[in-house]
């Protein structure tokens, strides 16, 4: 059993190159600084379906289960911070981000975050 990060965006517009490039770097930063390796998964993006063209990006990332559930909370932040980046780099778009069936927060100054009763 796990828990896991769910993230989408939604745009009429699909991401551009330029859109596509920075969230590449960014993730790239993330994954390299991410402390967890081989306990938790590499963030995943799922591939664009022109099925749904209005989901411009998505994806899940399963957390890392250990015995100090802080561990989890530590990873689930980190990619929060990776998703704040990316909501920052592409305008004009409705974002989703939950942890399982946990919505998290979005502030336009700090970015994702849990609400106080999580």
């Amino acid at each position: 059993m796990g828990i896991s990060l769910y993230y989408s965006a939604e745009r009429k517009l699909p991401l551009t190159v330029q859109e596509n490039e920075t969230i590449n770097k960014i993730i790239t930063k993330y994954s390299d600084a991410f402390e967890f390796k081989g306990i938790g998964e590499d963030f995943c993006v799922y591939e664009y379906d022109i099925s749904e063209p209005d989901i411009i990006f998505s994806g899940a990332t399963k957390l890392p289960m250990t015995e100090d559930v802080n561990d989890m909370f530590s990873a689930c932040l980190h990619w929060a911070g990776c998703l704040t980046e990316i909501r920052k780099s592409v305008p004009n778009s409705t974002w989703y981000v939950n942890l399982d069936d946990t919505d998290l927060l979005w502030d336009e100054d700090t970015g994702w975050y849990f609400s106080d009763e999580f």
